[in-house]
């Protein structure tokens, strides 16, 4: 089976024996899992052997379960939220950490890489995944062998590489909301010592959020092409040089937001004829919301086998282009009789990184590497906040508009780092990993405002520099019982500081907020039982952060929404247990699960913070799992039927530090199905999908535009259904 996804539910016991038993007519023969490698030491390593909490997805199981974007992976993975406070900017959070600053000079705790390159900015990780071989998600700060600001985690794309043999194949889909999909990929070989391949994307659907007040009726829907090539060098027994380009553009009409329950918006509403009273995919909202990001990238890697070892070069050119206009909240004057706030941004984001890394086996026993990484980023994001007072405010008249305020930014990051790690196998049933990485990294960035005098406050034009560097050691060690492996992990991850990007005055603007460090402690269990047709892994971890950087809401005269602050928010802790399972329990029939149970807290604040010390941490629901049940059955007549289900659920999360009930992301249960037939010949698959089954009412992403005044809900998408059609060369 090349389904390696491990997938579970909050209620994952009392499932898995409900589905073991209503199995029981099937004759169990149990079937062998097959190996699952992955890379997450920068070498291929069985799955079971890695002392990281790691899941892995396999392209069966990115195919057949529609795995397209971070969201999806995110819902398959313990431990694992996001959130997405506008199409361009992704909140990607693991075991409650993570980051919601879009600055020019703020970076992400959970960091992305693409065929091992660093994705710097967020607008650059929102694209469509197709044609990939295998997805990691590495939980825990990676600060060795990654650490470029991978204090929460990692998440690496590994994408098809070009094939030795000629191979196409072409995917097309319909459903619901007019939605169409196009994807397809050719691949071989273009001589001797070369092979390429060519792939692409299409997917467009209309949205599901309207307007009752203007012809808006298509909010978050999409319309996003992507292609990818690659070129394969075998220049000689050992030399090999992979070429890749890939370029996207991702064009939505978002984000549709909708009025949030309670609160003084909500006892305004209630005032309101019957046919402005909004529901779940409705609003009030005059103009139309709008984001367009393009992404482009060129890399060389290189490996070149000497010999001691293999030489790896991997070389990185990448931009990004981002659009986008939000008007919020989602209520627009004379509805609502207070305030209206619309905030737009534009950036551009160069980056070329360069990363070399010298691998080598001295013997049986000992396995080293040692690279350096070199990061240069150039930011220029201007952002804009337009607004009207719809109440006196200062003596101001009712409906005032105020002028338009501005932060126009730069920022170009600078970022080395030295590292090295090795693993001594000094019996034959334990390994020892040390490892450790020096990172140094220095900003400059400017900041200009343009003040309205309410939310920008002052007129500034400020230039600032600073730096910081980090030691950020590891040990590991794993003891091996047959089948099963034990391993204890102590980890450490670094975040670099930075400088506000939206800053209302100048003292805010060129005062810069603190590194955040953490320390991991981790222990797990791992292995293949019965017949190596159970494949699991449990992980307890217990992780300490000191000055985690939290965005917070400013509030200018009366009560106008102000700027985004990022601050440093003195000591947190995350703790909590995961579980991951995948059991082929029949020739047929194959259970997956994950389940991540998780405790957080602020355990010190300072200052304005101060009252909020005990409070969980953003993004980080209690109890959130998902179960997989997947059948495939050879039919006698030839060709065979696939049946899959995804079920997932995830606990409240709350979206800031005070934890606010009515800015929460609530609590849902979402099932996904699938019925496919593939002919005898395999060289077609004719599949039918319905997507949230039980149409469950849930949110994207969740925020308060005022303490007391409005929630600002992004909800998912209702139930759909459609037809997939796939062909093979």
């Amino acid at each position: 089976m090349n389904n390696i996804s491990i997938r579970s539910t909050k209620y994952v016991k009392q499932s898995i024996l409900a589905l073991a038993v209503a199995s029981a007519s099937f004759e169990l023969h149990a079937q062998s899992l097959e190996e699952v490698v992955v890379t997450a030491q920068h070498r291929e390593e069985n799955l079971q052997d890695v002392p990281i909490a790691i899941t892995a997805i396999g392209s069966e199981d990115i195919r057949t379960a529609d795995v397209s974007d971070i969201n999806s992976i995110s819902l398959r993975t313990p431990g694992f939220s996001m959130g997405a406070f506008n199409p361009a900017q992704p909140q990607l959070f693991i075991r409650g950490v993570g980051s919601n600053a879009d600055g020019a000079a703020e970076d992400q705790s959970v960091v992305v890489f693409l065929d091992g390159v660093y994705l710097g900015r967020t607008a650059g990780q929102a694209f469509d995944l197709f044609d990939l071989e295998r997805l990691e998600v590495l939980r825990g700060p990676q600060g060795t062998l990654y650490g470029k600001n991978a204090a929460g985690g990692a998440l690496n794309i590994i994408t098809s590489k070009p094939s030795e043999e000629l191979e196409a194949a072409i995917e097309v889909s319909a459903g619901d909301l007019d939605y169409l999909g196009v994807r397809g990929r050719i691949s071989g070989p273009l001589g001797d010592n070369m092979a390429g391949k060519v792939s692409f994307s299409h997917k467009e659907r209309d949205g599901y959020v309207e307007s009752l007040v203007a012809d808006i009726d298509d909010m978050n829907g999409y319309d996003t092409d992507g292609i990818r090539g690659q070129l394969l060098i075998r220049a000689s027994d050992t030399l090999d040089i992979l070429l890749s380009a890939d370029a996207s553009d991702d064009e939505r009409n978002g984000p549709g937001r909708t009025p949030g329950e309670g609160l003084a918006l909500g006892g305004v509403m209630s005032m309101w004829p019957a046919e402005l009273q909004p529901d779940f995919y409705e609003n009030l909202q005059s103009n139309e919301p709008s984001s367009e990001t393009e992404t482009q990238g060129l890399s060389m890697q290189v490996d070149w086998d000497i010999d001691f070892g293999t030489l790896t070069s991997i070389t990185a050119y990448r931009s990004t282009e981002a659009d986008v206009y939000d008007p919020q909240p989602a209520v627009d004057f004379p509805y609502f009789p207070v305030i209206t706030v619309e905030n737009y941004f534009d950036e551009d984001g160069d980056q070329f990184t360069q990363e070399f890394r010298i691998a080598s086996e001295a013997g049986d026993s000992l396995f080293w590497q040692a690279g350096v990484f070199y990061l240069n980023e150039e930011i220029d994001r201007n952002e804009y906040f337009d607004g009207i007072i719809g109440a006196p405010l200062g003596g101001a008249p009712t409906g005032t508009v105020l002028p338009t305020a501005a932060n126009f930014q730069t920022n170009e990051t600078e970022s080395f780092g030295l590292f090295a790690q090795g693993t001594w196998s000094f019996s034959e049933k334990f390994d020892l990993t040390v490892g450790a990485r020096y990172t140094d990294e220095t900003k400059d960035a400017t900041n200009r405002s343009q003040p309205n005098h309410v939310n920008i406050l002052e007129e500034f034009d400020v230039e600032m520099d600073e730096s910081w560097d980090a030691f950020t050691p590891k040990v590991a060690l794993n003891y091996y019982l047959g089948d099963i492996t034990l391993y204890g992990t102590v980890s450490t991850g670094f975040k670099s500081g930075g400088f506000q990007g939206s800053a209302p005055t100048e003292a805010a603007a060129t005062t810069p907020f603190d590194e955040e460090t953490v320390t991991n402690y981790e222990a797990g269990i791992k292995g293949t039982v019965l017949d190596d047709s159970l494949r699991f892994s449990a992980t307890a971890f217990y992780t300490q952060y000191d000055d985690l950087q939290v965005l917070i809401q400013t509030v200018g005269p009366g009560g106008i929404p102000g700027p985004n602050l990022t601050q440093n928010a003195g000591e947190a802790e995350s703790q909590g247990v995961e579980l991951e399972v995948q059991w082929q329990l029949t020739e047929y029939l194959q259970l997956a699960g994950t389940y991540a149970y998780l405790d957080t807290e602020y355990t010190k604040l300072d200052g304005n913070l101060q009252p909020f010390e005990g409070n969980a941490l953003r993004n980080a629901p209690e109890n959130a799992g998902s179960l997989s049940v997947i059948f495939d059955y050879p039919l006698s007549s030839g060709g065979s039927i696939n049946a899959r289900a995804d079920y997932t659920h995830k606990d409240k999360a709350y979206q800031d530090v005070q934890n606010r009930e009515e800015g929460a992301i609530e609590s849902y249960d979402i099932t996904n199905l699938r019925l496919a037939y593939t002919a005898a010949s395999e060289s077609w698959e004719v599949a039918g999908w319905v997507k949230n089954a039980f149409d469950e009412e849930y949110m994207l992403h969740n925020f308060t535009i005022n303490p007391g005044v409005a929630a600002n809900p992004t909800p998912a998408a209702p139930r759909t259904a459609g037809v997939t059609l796939t062909w093979w060369l």
